[in-house]
């Protein structure tokens, strides 16, 4: 072959051998972008925002919070598209399809609400009247992330969506918008709790794993990871922040605690891990719970969303039994406390994943 004719061969075969690394680079930047973690909102700007609204939201929202994360309450969609930004519906009317918080609609003024099913948030539902105005277990004064919590809880005041009244964003920061300020533009591929952007489910200060769909599917091997701490010590954890409003079931001094086996006379104890039971765990009947369960979930100390394990050092929280939005149940439970019989011989989701020796007739 002549020397030109092999020159422009091997440079044909370069430029296939560059373009195919070229092509692989794009490959593995796309998907690693599509399966990345990182949840920050991606897009245009107007799919969130817009510059001159006839009703205008604060920090130019499209309906501040609700706007974005509860568009058609009587929508079949719990996770909606907008441009690029994949958006978790707390309002809707999906069959099958609430997500790892629960669903406001069981509690939405409009849908036929028993406010005993949820959390009564502003916007979403009425006021309740005393003493059910005042979250029950308040305390005043609770170390928070950043400073300390409410005093008191103020007359007429309801629970907002976020703010030292709610529960995301910065708690020492009142105004609910403000409180989240930069949170859905912050890098949140690690979760550290350092900010409100970093921290679970912008949740400030809490640590865990977060699944990319809400647990909408979730599998025991691919799912929230809660952590805990059963060594009662830590603000990181998921009961603990539960416990800025609702004390005194935590073990934690600064939450009121005290010796848990004095507490567990008289309270379901949250952030307990099994080894901690009265007894002790071998023999127990805890000790048959061994794989995970998504009706009845356990925290851990390092939380990787991917535990299948349910052993010893496992933590029972607040989310073992509850969802914090709302569910179908009175008192936002997981399930249905009105089944649950012991002796029954049923292995029914709920207080039998753990108190398996109440399976036996």
């Amino acid at each position: 072959m002549p020397c030109g004719e092999i020159m422009r061969a091997g440079a044909g075969r370069m430029r296939r051998a560059v373009a195919a690394a070229m092509l692989a680079l794009f490959s593995a930047v796309f998907w690693a972008a599509v399966e990345s973690p990182d949840a920050r909102v991606s897009g245009k700007c107007k799919d969130c925002h817009s510059m001159h609204a006839e009703s205008p939201s604060p920090h130019l929202t499209k309906g501040g919070c609700l706007g974005c994360h509860a568009m058609n309450p009587e929508g079949k969609q719990n996770i909606v598209f907008a441009g690029r930004a994949r958006i978790p519906q707390v309002l809707h009317n999906m069959e099958n399809g609430d997500l790892a918080g629960g669903n406001f609609y069981y509690v939405a003024d409009g849908f036929a609400p028993d406010y005993s099913k949820g959390h009564n948030v502003l916007g979403i539902s009425k006021r309740q009247p005393a003493p059910r105005d005042v979250p029950p277990g308040f305390m005043r004064s609770v170390p928070i992330p950043g400073g300390v919590g409410p005093l008191r809880w103020l007359r007429e005041q309801q629970l907002t969506c976020a703010g030292t009244w709610g529960c995301h964003g910065n708690r020492t920061i009142a105004d609910p918008y403000k409180s989240m300020q930069g949170a859905h533009h912050e890098d949140d591929s690690v979760i550290d709790g350092t900010t409100v952007g970093r921290s679970y489910r912008f949740l400030y200060g809490v640590l865990g794993a977060e699944h990319r769909d809400w647990e909408y599917l979730a599998t025991i091997d691919n799912h929230n990871g809660y952590r805990g701490d059963k060594d009662h010590v830590s603000m990181d954890t998921i009961s603990y922040f539960c416990g800025q409003c609702h004390g005194e079931v935590h073990p934690h001094a600064q939450l009121g605690g005290v010796n848990p086996l004095i507490m567990a006379q008289h309270t379901h104890l949250t952030d307990i891990a099994f080894s901690a039971v009265k007894g002790g765990y071998e023999g127990s009947e805890f000790q048959a719970y061994v794989v995970y369960d998504l009706f009845t979930p356990v925290a851990y100390m390092n939380p990787k969303g991917n535990e299948k394990v349910v052993d010893a050092d496992s933590i029972v929280m607040c989310l073992s039994c509850h969802r914090p939005h709302a569910t179908p149940y009175q008192q936002m439970l997981r399930w249905d406390y009105s089944k649950m019989f012991a002796g029954s011989g049923e292995s029914v989701p709920g207080c039998k994943a753990c108190h398996t020796g109440k399976l036996r007739r």
